[in-house]
């Protein structure tokens, strides 16, 4: 069976969130999550996702529930990579707005060197 690969950009995403907000509960459902995209691809079947469209960049947004807190994950796929630019906490349209310019910032780093190859070497390291 053929995985996806799993970066993500820059390499602190996943430690970010973790400091800031993932108590248990939230990080078995974000691994879950990523463990899920990883096999399945960016639309896994057991989770709410979406492509959010050219206005946004191309970004996919996951939603995942953890008793009452809403958790968002931003990534995209590049042919058989995907790139996790992004895992907060759902709290106001402001902050999402935010998240969404920080993104879509992101990406557009990433854009070009998925294009020359996609290696990715100097900034995301591989999810595990």
């Amino acid at each position: 069976m053929f995985m996806y690969e799993l970066n993500q950009w820059p390499e602190s995403v996943y430690l970010d969130a973790e400091k800031g907000f993932m108590v248990a509960a939230i990080q078995a459902k974000v691994d879950l999550f990523l463990d899920s995209v990883r096999k399945e691809g960016p639309s896994p079947e057991a989770f709410s996702c979406k492509n959010l469209g050219k206005k946004l960049g191309g970004l996919w947004q996951a939603n995942l529930k953890v008793n009452r807190l809403q958790i968002r994950v931003l990534y995209a796929p590049y042919r058989r990579k995907i790139v996790v630019f992004l895992i907060h906490k759902k709290t106001s349209k402001q902050e999402q707005e935010r998240a969404y310019k920080l993104a879509m910032k992101r990406k557009a780093e990433v854009d070009p060197i998925m294009k020359k190859g996609g290696i990715i070497s100097d900034g995301p390291t591989t999810l595990n």
